[in-house]
């Protein structure tokens, strides 16, 4: 398929993708459209024409960048991804839309319904959305205005996610042991070695999100979640081995900004 022409998705039933204006449009409110950034409308793209397999990391920088696809740095990778998670968000569609599966890459399940269409008429010239980094937006509500500013939680949430980036991309620079004072989970389902932040209240959303997602585990694997019992805010960090200050590691993260235990 070509990421030019006629041809336009209609997903869910719901929204309108449509490459050629790198726009998405919901049906029963076409005043409501999103302009996305070229590279994240190509990796979108990529994962339609790939609906129900898992496109790796480096399948979606090779469509969405091009010849510089090797100096595209993981930030702006994730980025894009970011941003498409947050404007179907903002047009309603499930945040489980696109998945992260960890490892492997980046899917679209087949539960989802995706058919190819005709592009319709145009529709007045949509504006394209920027996002502040790894902040994220209110669920949009015809009533409810958007929320300018996000909760005490949520920023904690954000700066943790930003300050684990960088401690992966930055190891050496990581001299302090910021996990020093997550509390160790006892008597787990896997053999995984899981982590809670002592500020939660309570670890009932921790164990649940443990019990739901076994698949997180592998062996000799270190995982340290983050999340409080009055937020849906959830993160993940997987790891080959603890997190101790200058200590070399291999890491991963994942966020769910809408999670449901």
């Amino acid at each position: 398929m070509s990421e030019t022409g006629n041809v336009s998705y209609l997903i869910e039933r719901k929204i309108i993708f449509t490459p050629a204006t790198q726009c998405l449009v919901r049906v029963d409110q076409p005043e409501l459209q999103i302009k996305l950034k070229h590279t994240a409308s190509l990796c979108l793209l990529l994962l339609i024409q790939n609906h129900g397999k898992i496109v790796s990391q480096n399948e979606l920088l090779e469509f969405g960048w091009g010849e510089n696809h090797r100096q595209a740095s993981f930030n702006a990778f994730y980025q894009s991804i970011l941003s498409l998670r947050k404007s179907f968000l903002q047009l309603e569609l499930e945040p489980t839309f696109i998945t992260t599966i960890p490892r492997k890459g980046l899917i679209i399940h087949e539960e989802f319904t995706i058919e190819e269409i005709e592009t319709p008429e145009s529709h007045p010239a949509a504006t394209e959305v920027t996002y502040a980094p790894n902040t994220d937006i209110a669920e949009f509500s015809e009533a409810t205005p958007r929320k300018p500013l996000i909760t005490k939680i949520e920023w904690i949430l954000v700066a943790l996610t930003l300050i684990v980036c960088g401690y992966i991309l930055y190891p050496r620079a990581a001299i302090d042991d910021y996990f020093s004072d997550y509390v160790a989970a006892n008597n787990t389902p896997t053999n995984c070695q899981y982590y809670f932040n002592s500020d939660a209240s309570n670890f009932t959303r921790h164990t649940s999100f443990i019990d739901k997602n076994p698949g997180l585990c592998q062996s000799n694997q270190y995982i340290y979640i983050t999340t409080y019992p009055e937020s849906k805010k959830l993160s993940v960090i997987l790891c080959r081995s603890p997190m101790k200050g200058k200590q070399q590691n291999a890491c991963q993260s994942i966020y769910y900004p809408r999670y449901d235990s």
